[in-house]
């Protein structure tokens, strides 16, 4: 694993280097561009909100990112999920001109019991706070296992899960209805189709082709830049795990940027917030909370470095103990 992320440091800082910094960088950069990390949303297709704008047209963006975290979920008798989860994402946008884009992801994801569970074990003492029984169980071991009521058999996986699996292609469409040209305001609207080509067992990913359809606005005051983003995914199963699924979906993401016209650096606070995706077993069914604080640098008119972190210190249920994100954002034309 330690090779795995330093190949990816190399990947980003390569792309990087090979930028030259703009004199007159302008622009917003946006919130990050990330679906759910929570636990019960690794589970299955998450809204993948975009920021309101597209590439130009003749141009392609690619962004390359990295996400890292840590998850615990526990109740007794029912279910227990420990994990730590590297998802590498290969993301590229398609600028077609007429305010339209299409886009496609390939992400990766590499599973095991991780390195961090002492370190957060630790951080939670220090400020006072429990570990939901994390620290009852050995550290740094990949464990999945759920009952879906009490009168059924345990659905269980072990070690045998370990390693790198293929997530499921997204294929999206992109439209322009709201130009910043014409003011302060701008906005986009966004079609999702998840095609099932993961490699992952029915236990880590449904195997539906589901469709989503997202709106992202933006609006300006002075240095800052206020977003929105509600969104719906429609998924056409109705079962995974034993459990009996909500087949629509709820998200809203809602972020502040502050950004200085004539600098290169921008930070963001985002949240998202989604329903669960189960009629009626425990946290499964109760809303997600995810704060992101990040930060963005402009390394050139065509190249943006971005990194994020994700603690759950405010909102304990469903969301990740700590997660991290690094991207980079490279504009070619063509």
């Amino acid at each position: 694993m330690k090779k795995v992320i330093l190949i990816m440091a190399m990947i980003l800082t390569a792309v990087s280097i090979s930028a030259q910094i703009p004199e007159n960088p302008d622009g917003p950069q946006g919130f990050l561009s990330v679906r759910s990390q929570s636990v019960i949303q690794q589970l299955r297709f998450g809204m993948q909100n975009h920021n309101p704008w597209v590439a130009p047209a003749g141009t392609v963006n690619l962004y390359l990112e990295h996400h890292w975290n840590n998850l615990w979920m526990y109740e007794p008798d029912f279910y227990r999920f420990d994990a730590e989860i590297h998802e590498i994402a290969l993301r590229g946008c398609v600028g077609l001109g007429r305010g339209f884009e299409m886009s496609f992801e390939f992400p990766m994801r590499y599973v095991s019991g991780g390195v961090l569970d002492r370190t957060i074990e630790g951080f939670h003492r220090t400020i006072g706070i429990g570990n939901a029984n994390r620290d009852s169980f050995p550290r740094n071991q990949f464990f999945f296992a759920l009952r879906p009521d009490e009168n059924s058999e345990w659905i269980t996986a072990g070690q045998e899960q370990i390693g790198w699996h293929f997530a499921n292609t997204i294929l999206s469409a992109s439209y322009r209805f709201m130009d910043r040209s014409t003011g302060d305001i701008t906005s986009v609207i966004t079609a999702n189709i998840k095609i099932p080509s993961g490699s992952r067992s029915d236990i880590f990913g449904g195997q539906s082709v589901d469709i989503g359809l997202s709106i992202s606005t933006m609006a300006r005051w002075g240095d800052y830049y206020f977003y929105a983003g509600p969104g719906m995914v429609y998924y056409f199963d109705d079962n995974m795990i034993g459990l009996e699924l909500i087949k629509y979906h709820l998200s809203a993401l809602l972020a502040i940027e502050h950004h200085r016209e004539k600098s290169r650096n921008s930070w963001i606070v985002q949240m998202l917030v989604e329903n669960g995706f189960a009629r009626d077993y425990f946290e499964f069914s109760q809303n997600t909370y995810e704060l992101m604080f990040a930060f963005k640098r402009r390394l050139s008119a065509n190249t943006t470095l971005e990194i994020g972190v994700l603690e759950n210190l405010f909102f304990f249920d469903n969301s990740p103990d700590i997660g991290f994100h690094l991207g980079v954002t490279r504009q070619l034309k063509f």
